[in-house]
């Protein structure tokens, strides 16, 4: 008798492990939403450095009119219906997503060196529409990560180049439920100073 009890236990907490892994699973949902792409599936190239019209003054890099951009990403989602008997439609019950948050984690890629940029997370409020495909501005690479000081400083002016790698998580919900879910994709980031580069091989031609 106690091995049936203990063995009704094991069955019953197993149970419990899968159903609260599923908790953030998208296919137990009505609206399924994944992303369908980043940044068109290439590789982004994020320049530490913007540098303005002037390069060369006197043999010498002229740097007042350098400058810094954040970086945004294109990410497109698609929301489609659970199966096939499930008909939806924008603005019917469940069916659309609205993405609340995101987090961007970093790693090297292999065979790279450098500094991997620290975790950063963000707001948003992009909402999918069931059926649709739906892109959005997502920022990447923040102010200060670039600047004086930041992890990616010491790129200004320089040769070197880190290849990483940018793992996507976003969170989100169908409207008018408030259970949570992710949804996550990965995207290949060269980062370096491009401008001084190009225009270092236009000089020389």
């Amino acid at each position: 008798m106690k091995r049936k009890i203990l063995a009704f236990s094991l069955v019953v907490g197993l149970i419990a492990v899968i159903a609260g892994s599923c908790e953030n699973d998208s296919e137990s949902n009505r609206a399924v939403v994944i992303v369908s792409s980043i940044n068109e599936n290439v590789p982004y190239f994020s320049d530490v450095l913007e540098q303005g019209d002037t390069v060369l003054v006197g043999g010498s890099y002229y740097t007042v009119d350098d400058f810094i951009t954040e970086d945004y990403v294109l990410v497109t989602f698609y929301n489609r219906p659970y199966n096939d008997f499930t008909t939806t439609g924008p603005g019917q019950p469940l069916s659309d997503f609205l993405i609340t948050r995101y987090r961007v984690e970093w790693r090297l890629a292999s065979g790279s060196s450098g500094d991997v940029p620290p975790v950063f997370e963000g707001a948003t409020s992009i909402q999918v529409p069931s059926n649709t495909l739906v892109s959005a501005g997502v920022l990447l690479v923040p102010f200060e990560l670039k600047a004086d000081g930041g992890i990616l400083f010491p790129l200004w002016y320089s040769n070197d180049e880190v290849l990483a790698i940018a793992h996507l998580t976003f969170w989100g919900h169908e409207v008018g439920s408030d259970r949570e879910w992710s949804l996550a994709a990965e995207l290949t980031v060269n980062f370096g100073d491009w401008i001084i580069e190009t225009k270092k091989k236009r000089q020389q031609q």
